[in-house]
Parts: structure tokens; C-alpha cells; sequence
């Protein structure tokens, strides 16, 4: 007998559900509002700087190698969400938008 057979997973919601659709748009509309602003965008840098999506480390330690992998993920979620809210090109460059 395994945990499918009583309905364990009965409940269970896989990552592509609805709820998760309108969090990325909620966090989407969150990033643009940001990208309008010259602070907002700079703070998207330095979130994507921290987590170090610019750089090539190549750690001996396995558990610093784990570390930095778990910072990328984040890092790059976040540029993935500046693309899809059209702010990338203004947060990697440091363009000045008109009217700001």
C-alpha cells in the first residue's frame, strides 16, 4: 500500500495551480512598480548582485558551492521576473527612464 492508495496526496496542488498564477502576476505588478523608479531599480541590482547572478565562483567547499546555488536560484527568479515585467533592460543598464 503506498500513500496514493488512501489519499495522502489527495490535497496536493501542483506548482501550476491558479493561486501561484496570481502571485507571480501580483509579484510581476510589484516589479514593475519598482522598475519606474531610478531607487526601485537599483535595489533590483543590488538584489541580483547579492545573489550573485553576475558572478563565476568555482568554491572547493561543497557546502559553499550549495550556498551559492540557493543565492543564484533566487537571484535569477528575480531576473526572470524583471523580463516578464519589461524592466530588465532598465535594471541591467542604470538607463534613466524620461519623466523621472
Amino acid at each position: 500500500m503506498s500513500a496514493s492508495d488512501v489519499g495522502y496526496f489527495d490535497d496536493y496542488e501542483s506548482p501550476d495551480t491558479k493561486q501561484d498564477e496570481n502571485r507571480r502576476g501580483m509579484l510581476v505588478n510589484a516589479i514593475q512598480k519598482m522598475g519606474k523608479e531610478y531607487v526601485g531599480r537599483e535595489f533590483l541590482r543590488w538584489l541580483m548582485e547579492k545573489t550573485k547572478v553576475f558572478e563565476q565562483e568555482f568554491p572547493k567547499d561543497p557546502t559553499l558551492v550549495a550556498w551559492n546555488a540557493g543565492l543564484r536560484t533566487v537571484g535569477l527568479e528575480i531576473l526572470s521576473l524583471c523580463s516578464e515585467a519589461n524592466v530588465l533592460q532598465h535594471v541591467l543598464t542604470k538607463e534613466v527612464i524620461e519623466n523621472e
